[in-house]
């Protein structure tokens, strides 16, 4: 989340956000039937980053009660079960805890907002400050497998790549990252960012080269994941989840468009301002996290509820 604004089917009809029930209605039976489910009880906390390991557990962290000024207040990752739901605290001391990710060592790393440094976290949940300074409202990290973070700056329209012993460096700046807010990389070290200012996904090079790469309904982004060869993004003004192919090409996943909390078909599941995406580790599900309030002011991000959608075998 951001403070600037603070499967089981290959059959996958697109869907404009206007006319989310005709394209629900004619959704073939099978696609219609891969699950979302909620995952346990309500997390007091603000939606933040989302990030499963190895073993399959869902790391939530606390953003903040709402959005609004130059950070969220949230200062606790919970770790969740991954059958019962159940959640207890992992780390803690954070300002604005938003984007996080695990490295190649197991470290967590966590964006602070609220702070504009990066914590590191071990997995006994010990943490130390990891990069102070050289970042503005860091959202997004992505870790490529020699260790090395990029950082989405939402307040610089930039990204800050930083190796593993905590140098840091701009690698990208450019008017098209809008409040760049989830990060991602692909097989071929491509970054690939969500912006939150916008509906925009933008590309950007192993050599910085920024370019738009495509535009997801709603106008609101939340972050994105990387999955077996394509996208999948959280669509926050669309109250959806959408799959992109590494060519651009925009589907729907999962949503009717409306807002709410519907378990069941993905299709005809709803849901309420989706903010961060993971994987787990055996590739059956994609974990989304919202909030649980459908109520007006949107800005309301507490409290948390996690949900699971299955993805193609």
């Amino acid at each position: 989340m951001s403070a600037a604004a603070l499967a089981a089917s290959v059959l996958l009809l697109p869907l404009s956000a206007q006319e989310p029930a005709s394209a629900q209605d004619a959704a073939p039976a099978a696609t219609r039937g891969a699950l979302v489910e909620t995952l346990g009880g309500e997390l007091e906390c603000g939606t933040g980053g989302l990030e499963v390991d190895a073993e399959g557990f869902v790391y939530c962290s606390d953003f903040g009660f709402a959005l609004g000024g130059r950070g969220g207040g949230g200062t606790n990752v919970f770790k969740i079960h991954p059958e019962t739901g159940v959640a207890e605290v992992f780390a803690t001391g954070f300002r604005g805890a938003s984007g996080n990710a695990i490295g190649p060592e197991g470290f967590f790393y966590q964006s602070n907002i609220g702070g504009n440094f990066i914590s590191r976290v071990s997995p006994d949940g010990t943490s130390e400050v990891f990069l102070a300074g050289d970042l503005s409202s860091p959202v997004g990290i992505a870790i490529d497998s020699e260790g090395v973070l990029f950082v989405a700056n939402c307040g610089s329209a930039s990204i800050t790549a930083v190796t593993p012993d905590g140098v840091a460096e701009v690698f990208a700046s450019d008017p098209l990252l809008a409040c760049p807010n989830g990060i991602a990389l692909d097989d071929e070290h491509n970054l690939y960012v969500a912006n939150f200012n916008n509906g925009d996904l933008v590309r950007v090079s192993w050599n910085g080269e920024v370019e738009k790469f495509a535009t997801i309904p709603g106008n609101n982004n939340g972050h994105l994941v990387y999955h077996d060869g394509v996208f999948y993004v959280a669509a926050r003004g669309a109250h959806s989840i959408y799959r992109v192919s590494a060519r651009g090409k925009v589907e729907l996943f999962a949503g009717t468009g409306r807002r709410g909390h519907d378990d069941g078909p993905r299709l005809e599941a709803s849901f309420t301002f989706p903010n961060d995406l993971a994987v787990s580790p055996d590739g059956k599900y994609l974990y989304v996290n919202e909030p649980a309030t459908t109520d007006e002011p949107h800005t309301v991000l507490a409290p948390t509820l996690v949900r699971r959608i299955q993805l193609d075998p």
